[in-house]
C-alpha cells in the first residue's frame, strides 16, 4: 500500500512539474514574441556592466555641484546642405558663430574643427580677421590643435606611439599674444573595445628636451570657469611643468593646482547623442535654474548670402549667456564619431560631456592604488557572499543593487574615477569567481555522474 501511494504521489509531482514547466515556457515565449523578453535579458546583463551601472548612477545622482552649462551649435546634415559645404566646412560661418556667441554673453567658446585644413580661402580671411581682432575682454576661446603621432620604441622592445608634432595652421600668427585664445587638444583614450571612456587632460608634444603641452577643453574650463577665481596662471605653470617632466625628464613636483597628475581621466557621461536632455539634468547658475545641455542646428543661426556668412535676425541671448558654446559637427560623413558607453556620438558631444563636469574631472584628488584595490577586494568579497547566500532572481537583484550603491557611494566619497576603477575590477573579478565556482562544481560531480555532471540537478 505504501509503495503504491509513493508511486501515485511521485506521479503527481512529476505531472505538476511538467505542467509548471509548460506554463513557464508559454509565458516566456509570449514575452519574447512581444519584445519584453529582450528587454529583461538586457536589464539582466546590464546589472554586471560597469558602463550601464555608471550611467544609472549618474541618472540617480544628477549633475554634481559645480557643473557648467553647455550649448552645442551643431553643424548637422541640414547645416552642411544650407551652407553648400562639401569637403571642408567653410570657415566664414564658423567665424560668424564665434562672433555670435561672444556678443551674446557666452562664458567660453570652443570651435571643434580642424582649422588647419585648407580649401576655403574666403572663409580663412574672415576667420583670420575675427581672431586677429578678438577683444581682450571677450570670452575664453579654444581652438583645436591637430597632433601627429608616430611609432616609438617602448619598454622591452615593444612598439608604441608618441606625439611628435603639432600641425601648424594659417591662423597661428593671428592669435599670438592673446591671453584669452587657447590651442587645445581633443584627444581621447580609446579602450580595447574601441569605446571612449577616458579623455586626455593634456598632451605633450616634445621636440628635443623641450616642447609644448596642450591642455584639453575640460582643463581650460576648470581653470577659468569652474572656480570662484581664475586659475589661468596656475594652468600655465602646470603645462610648463608637464613639458619639463615629459619632454625634459625632470623630476615631477607637486603644484597647488590642479591635483590631477594622470593625463587619462575617466569621463562621467551625463547625456547621450540626443537633441533632448532629461529634465532632471538642471543646475543652478547664478540663482536661476538652467538645463545642462542645449543643442541648436547651426543653420538656424547663420546662413550664406552670396557666399558670405550672415547671422540670422533676432538671435535669442538665452542659449549663450553664461554658457560654454561648442561649435562642432555631427553630419554623417564628418569622420568625427566615437563609440561610447552611451552609444555612438560625435566628438563634439564627447567634449560637451567632459566640459560639463570639468571641475569634477580635473579637481578630483588622486586616490592611491592600494586604496582602490582594497575597496575592489571588499566589494568582490561582498558580491561573492551574496551569490553564495541567495538563489536565482533574488541574488541577481541584490547583486545589482549592491554594485550600484557601491558605485554611487564611492563616486561621491572619492570621485567618479575611483568609483569606476573599483567597479571595473570587482565586477569582472566576480564574474571570474562564478566561472571558476561552476567549473569546480562540475569537476566534483564528474566521478559520480559522468557527463551528466553538466546537467542541472
Amino acid at each position: 500500500m505504501r509503495k503504491y501511494l509513493r508511486r501515485v504521489v511521485g506521479y503527481g509531482e512529476t505531472a505538476r512539474h511538467r505542467v509548471e514547466t509548460l506554463l513557464i515556457v508559454a509565458v516566456t515565449a509570449l514575452l519574447m514574441l512581444i519584445g519584453i523578453g529582450q528587454r529583461v535579458l538586457d536589464s539582466h546583463s546590464n546589472l554586471g556592466d560597469a558602463d550601464h551601472l555608471a550611467a544609472l548612477s549618474l541618472i540617480m545622482s544628477g549633475v554634481p555641484e559645480g557643473a557648467l552649462p553647455v550649448t552645442f551649435l551643431d553643424v548637422d546634415n541640414d547645416t552642411r546642405q544650407a551652407w553648400r559645404a562639401r569637403d571642408v566646412t567653410p570657415h566664414g560661418p564658423i567665424a560668424e558663430l564665434i562672433k555670435l556667441a561672444s556678443a551674446n554673453g557666452a562664458s567660453a567658446i570652443l570651435a571643434d574643427f580642424d582649422i588647419g585644413a585648407g580649401g576655403d580661402p574666403a572663409g580663412d580671411a574672415v576667420l583670420a580677421s575675427v581672431l586677429r581682432n578678438y577683444p581682450a575682454n571677450a570670452p575664453q576661446l579654444m581652438l583645436v590643435r591637430r597632433i601627429q603621432f608616430a611609432p616609438a620604441e617602448a619598454e622591452a622592445g615593444s612598439t608604441a606611439v608618441q606625439a611628435n608634432s603639432a600641425t601648424p595652421t594659417p591662423f597661428d600668427a593671428d592669435v599670438v599674444g592673446k591671453a584669452n585664445i587657447h590651442w587645445v587638444t581633443t584627444l581621447n583614450d580609446i579602450g580595447r573595445d574601441r569605446s571612449v571612456r577616458k579623455i586626455k587632460l593634456w598632451q605633450s608634444v616634445c621636440s628635443g628636451a623641450g616642447g609644448v603641452a596642450y591642455p584639453s577643453a575640460a582643463l581650460v574650463a576648470a581653470a577659468y570657469l569652474a572656480g570662484e577665481k581664475s586659475r589661468g596662471e596656475d594652468l600655465k605653470a602646470f603645462l610648463q611643468q608637464r613639458t619639463a617632466v615629459e619632454c625634459g625628464h625632470e623630476t615631477d613636483s607637486a603644484l597647488g593646482w590642479p591635483p590631477v597628475r594622470v593625463a587619462g581621466a575617466q569621463l562621467p557621461y551625463v547625456f547621450a547623442n540626443s537633441h533632448e536632455t532629461p529634465a532632471l539634468f538642471r543646475i543652478d547658475v547664478k540663482g536661476r535654474q538652467t538645463i545642462v545641455l542645449r543643442r541648436i542646428s547651426a543653420a538656424l543661426l547663420v546662413r550664406l548670402e552670396n557666399g558670405n556668412a550672415v547671422a540670422a535676425a533676432d538671435i535669442d541671448r538665452d542659449p549663450f549667456e553664461g554658457r560654454i558654446t561648442i561649435i562642432g559637427a555631427s553630419y554623417t560623413d564628418s569622420g568625427d564619431t566615437y563609440e561610447t558607453p552611451f552609444g555612438t556620438m560625435p566628438g563634439a558631444m564627447v567634449l560637451a560631456n567632459s566640459v560639463v563636469q570639468a571641475k569634477t574631472i580635473v579637481e578630483a584628488k588622486p586616490v592611491s592604488t592600494l586604496t582602490r584595490n582594497a575597496l575592489a577586494m571588499l566589494l568582490f568579497l561582498l558580491l561573492a557572499y551574496i551569490a553564495r547566500t541567495f538563489i536565482g532572481a533574488a541574488a541577481i537583484i541584490i547583486l545589482g543593487l549592491v554594485t550600484l550603491a557601491a558605485l554611487f557611494g564611492i563616486s561621491r566619497w572619492l570621485g567618479f574615477t575611483t568609483g569606476i576603477d573599483v567597479i571595473s575590477v570587482a565586477v569582472p573579478g566576480f564574474a571570474l569567481f562564478k566561472l571558476i565556482d561552476s567549473l569546480i562544481f562540475i569537476g566534483m560531480g564528474v566521478p559520480k555522474l559522468g557527463w551528466r555532471a553538466v546537467l542541472k540537478p
